[in-house]
């Protein structure tokens, strides 16, 4: 989720190589996918919704998880 942390969907799509809407239309489906909205967005504001925190915690998560795995098996090659 670099847009929550990025701050804006213009800031994901500088560091992802994207633009604002290709980032966007992303965030977009997956709404629709998991049925709920993730940020609450208007002209002025950008913020991650209850549904929207949740979601990135759990996200958080789970790659801190694979990359915790990754870790260990480069460490086993070493």
């Amino acid at each position: 989720m670099i847009a929550a942390e990025a701050g804006s969907f213009s800031a994901a799509g500088e560091q992802l190589h994207l633009t604002r809407a290709a980032v966007s239309n992303a965030v977009a489906r997956l709404e629709k996918r998991l049925g709920v909205r993730l940020f609450q967005r208007t002209t002025r504001s950008f913020a991650l919704t209850e549904d929207g925190q949740l979601f990135y915690e759990h996200c958080s998560r789970a790659l801190a998880e694979i990359d915790s795995v990754v870790a260990s098996f480069a460490s086993r090659r070493d």
